[in-house]
Order: structure tokens, then C-alpha cells, then sequence
């Protein structure tokens, strides 16, 4: 298609393009959208197929106008960015001189009057601008030289025991107890409970807050001081109590505010545990208690380790932000936090908690996910422009041996994988990426001034 572009640098992270698609190109495409409707038009007096050009104009033109225009303004702003060799990021806004009102490529189907505003002429030029955001033009610094304390990965025994003592409650089983039986910390009580926000109209209601669950009582699942008013009940007993939300509490609309909560007791069960013998090593799949200790501590150890990595990398990342501002498109912002909801909203899903629950979590959450978002999304741009700069390239061995690796973690047969990434090129694009932002953090870290501490 040849069109004219002109591109104006609206911003460092974004490019206005203006489109022009000429008259000829224009009159042609509508010809041909007028001859497609012929082929099945169905107008009384004709048979299908034969009715005259004017006549499908008349009745059916405004709808060939309309698939015509949306068409002509998806091709040819493809077309502009091949020719431009711009890379562009989410969706454009688009805009003809009939009207601001947005329309986006790939959105043909919708209906004329969605945009009425944007009518075709196909006598005449297709003129538009889409303005689109860009990867934002880094020149990162200040990159080598950062001082960071590394934290020590050293398990203690009593690390070792708590895990060990957390394991076996993880195989403990839940015995019923008498029906006078009053339940204590560490207990386990199935409870259905009904709450409400105290006003001054009284009870207030929420969804959220009520619901029927099982709870180790001293476990903190609730809020704080519910799980203390549990302690004494029986099976069949009811209780009405009142409790204060946290000041700091994750939900901003009940953080510091009085309630109060119907709780009744369905049954009460003591936790047992489970004797630490060969036998119990083998049902979890170790030969016997002392290969069940020693690998979990190598476990133990692995977690920790990787747990200090994790805030290493963090805390080099955060100064690495702080030396280097630039813009970043919004659109990334906002697909990595829709990431990260999802992630929160599947986590909160498995603890129990109720759709209602799962969205008042997430609105009184989303201005910290935003920034989290913002914050790994720059990170990722600053690694990408360090291996640039750098020319920390990946090579087909550093993937054949993450591959390896892979395999080897996940204990899968290495060609499996290798037939996958083969079969799914964006999937083994994804793999390189990670490779090279792997292999630039190993480069800061050889750069960085390390205090380990003890």
C-alpha cells in the first residue's frame, strides 16, 4: 500500500503519526467492498448476485463505508510503523479531522454509529494521526561501582527444627473432641460467622465478613484479637463479640474502624501430630528419618539462599531506579499490573477468601500493585539497555544451557523442552530475554562493591 507518514516525537515515549492514504486507493477499496456485498445482497426485485452497484450503494454503502474505513486505518497504520520502523506499544489513538473521538485498529466489527463521527469519503483522502506510546530511549549510568550488602544464608538449628516441627504438622490429622471440650490456642474450630462495621444506624453489613471456615485458632488468618474470642467455646455455642480492624489494615475503608462479628461453633478439633519414625519418612518419600532430615535441611538451605538473592538483586535494582529516571509508557504499567492482581487474587483464592473479598482486597491494594508494577517494568527496561550498551549478546549455548538446567530442576527429559521452545518461537524469545537480563544481573553483581554480612 503506498501511503504518506510524516511522525512527530510527541514525547520520549510516544510518536504521532499522521497517515495519509490517497483517493485512488480509497475509491478503490470501496468499489471492491460494494462488489463483495453484490456477490450475497438480497434486494427484492433482484436475484442474489445481480443486483446493480448503485442500487448496493444506496441500501448497503453506509455499512461498506464503515468495514472500509476501520480496514483501510488497520492496514495502513501497519503499514506506516513497517515503513517507519517504529516499535510500538499497546494500542494507538486514533483520530481523524472529523472527529477526536478514539477508534482502534481491529475493532471493524463494531457498529457505524460507534463512531459516527468518522465518515468515509470515497472520493476523497483518508487523512488520520495515531498516536502511539515507544520503548522509552535509556542512557542508563551510574550502573558499575553500587555498594550492596548481601545478606548471610546461614541456617541455624533452630531454623532446622522449626522446619522440621512444620513439616510434621503439615502431616498432622484433626481429632474430634468431647462436646464440652472448650478450644484452646493451636485448636482447630469450624465456625460460621456474620459481621458488620458498627455506625451510629447500627450494624453495617459486608459481604466480605461473613462466611463459614475452618480456623487454628493463634494462626492470625483473622483479624487480630477474633481468634482470642474463640478460645473457650464449645461445639453448638454462639457468640456475639466486638473487634477493631487493624490501623494499618490492607482494606483502607475498615482500617481503624469497630466491629462486630455472630460466630457460631460447628465442631472443635485438636491437632495430631504425627511420630517422626522411618515409616512416616518413607510415606513422604525418603528412605528414612535421617535422609528425611538431611535433604530437607539442604532444602532449608536452598529456600534460604535464594531468599537472600531475591533481596540482593532487589536492593541493586532499587539503586539502579534511583540513578536512572526516564519515562515509562503506561501502557507496560498497566499490563504488569494486571499481572500482578492476578497473582494476588489467585493467592488470596487459595487461603479461602470469597470473590467479594478477593475485590475489596484488590481496590484497596491497586495503588501499591501500580507501583510495584512500575517498578519491575523499569528494572526490566534498565537491564535491557545495560546488556545493549554492554553487549552482553545471548548465544545458543547460554540457552542450551538454561535449558539443561531447567531439565534438570524439574527433573524433565531435556528434549521434551528443547522440542517445545523449538515448536513455540515467542515462548523461546521469552526464555532468551530471561537468559540475557540473568546474565546482565550477573554483570552488575561482578561490578558491585559487596559487603557480606555475617
Amino acid at each position: 500500500m503506498n501511503i504518506s507518514v510524516s511522525v512527530e516525537k510527541a514525547s520520549n515515549i510516544s510518536r504521532k503519526l499522521t497517515i495519509k492514504v490517497p483517493a485512488d486507493i480509497v475509491a478503490a477499496r470501496f468499489e471492491k467492498g460494494l462488489q463483495e456485498v453484490a456477490r450475497t445482497a438480497k434486494i427484492k426485485g433482484f436475484r442474489p448476485g445481480m443486483v446493480p452497484l448503485p442500487m448496493v450503494k444506496k441500501f448497503y454503502g453506509e455499512d461498506v463505508r464503515h468495514n472500509v474505513f476501520h480496514k483501510l486505518i488497520d492496514e495502513s497504520y501497519a503499514v506506516a510503523l513497517r515503513q517507519e520502523k517504529i516499535q510500538a506499544i499497546g494500542q494507538p489513538q486514533i483520530d481523524t479531522p472529523e472527529s477526536k473521538a478514539a477508534a482502534k485498529p481491529g475493532h471493524e466489527g463494531h457498529d457505524h454509529d460507534d463512531h459516527s463521527g468518522h465518515i468515509l469519503d470515497e472520493t476523497k483522502e483518508l487523512t488520520f494521526t495515531a498516536t502511539v506510546e515507544v520503548m522509552p530511549e535509556i542512557d542508563v549510568k551510574s550502573y558499575t561501582g553500587l555498594s550492596v550488602s548481601r545478606g548471610s544464608d546461614a541456617i541455624s538449628t533452630a531454623d532446622h527444627e522449626k522446619n522440621m516441627n512444620d513439616m510434621l504438622a503439615s502431616q498432622a490429622s484433626l481429632e474430634p473432641t468431647a462436646d464440652d471440650y472448650g478450644a484452646a490456642k493451636a485448636d482447630f474450630v469450624d465456625l460460621e460467622f456474620k459481621g458488620g462495621l458498627i455506625t451510629d444506624k447500627g450494624i453495617e453489613e459486608r459481604a466480605g465478613m461473613s462466611g463459614q471456615r475452618m480456623i487454628e485458632i493463634g494462626s492470625d488468618q483473622l483479624i487480630e484479637g477474633f481468634e482470642d474470642n474463640l478460645i473457650g467455646m464449645k461445639k453448638g455455642e454462639k457468640k456475639t463479640f466486638k473487634v477493631p480492624f487493624p490501623a494499618d489494615y490492607f482494606e483502607k475503608d475498615l482500617a481503624g474502624k469497630m466491629s462486630e462479628f455472630s460466630v457460631t461453633v460447628h465442631e472443635v478439633k485438636k491437632k495430631s501430630l504425627p511420630a517422626l519414625d522411618d515409616e512416616l519418612a518413607k510415606q513422604l518419600g525418603f528412605e528414612s528419618v535421617e535422609d528425611l532430615k538431611s535433604k530437607s535441611k539442604a532444602n532449608l538451605e536452598t529456600e534460604k539462599k535464594g531468599e537472600v538473592e531475591r533481596k540482593f538483586r532487589s536492593d541493586l535494582l532499587a539503586q539502579l531506579i534511583e540513578k536512572n529516571t526516564f519515562d515509562v509508557p503506561q501502557s507496560m504499567i498497566q499490563a504488569q499490573t494486571r499481572a500482578l492482581a492476578q497473582d494476588v487474587a489467585s493467592n488470596l483464592k487459595n487461603q479461602g477468601f470469597n470473590d467479594a473479598m478477593i475485590q475489596e482486597a484488590l481496590m484497596s491494594e491497586m495503588q501499591n500493585l501500580k507501583v510495584r508494577a512500575e517498578n519491575q517494568v523499569r528494572a526490566s527496561l534498565i537491564l535491557e539497555a545495560i546488556s545493549k550498551k554492554e553487549k552482553l549478546d545471548v548465544s545458543s549455548t547460554d540457552v542450551d544451557a538454561e535449558i539443561t538446567q531447567m531439565a534438570k530442576n524439574m527433573n524433565v527429559d531435556e528434549t521434551k523442552i528443547r522440542e517445545f521452545y523449538l515448536a513455540n518461537p515467542r515462548r523461546r524469545e521469552d526464555l532468551e530475554f530471561r537468559v540475557r537480563e540473568e546474565k546482565t544481573m550477573k554483570f552488575l553483581t561482578e561490578k558491585s562493591k559487596i559487603k557480606q554480612e555475617k
